[in-house]
């Protein structure tokens, strides 16, 4: 782990984000990534945004990017 971030992988062939492009650098997920999830907020949800408001847990808005685009390491 890095900080709060966890690794998430690797994709197998059927995962769901194969071919989709990561936030971060722009290519496409393939098979055997490693990718880690970037919490950005509360998102629009009104109960979400008054929990964040008030310092308790919710739910976060997130995007799906390479480890290596988060981080700069390799997994471990």
């Amino acid at each position: 782990m890095v900080g709060n971030l966890r690794p998430i992988g690797p994709k197998k062939e059927n995962d769901a984000s194969i071919g989709v492009s990561c936030s971060a650098c722009g290519k496409l997920f393939k098979e055997g990534d490693y990718t880690t999830l970037i919490a950005l907020g509360p998102g629009d949800d009104k109960e979400e945004q008054e929990k964040c408001k008030l310092g308790e847990s919710y739910n976060a808005v997130a995007v799906e990017v390479h480890w290596k685009c988060a981080t700069g390491k390799e997994v471990d």
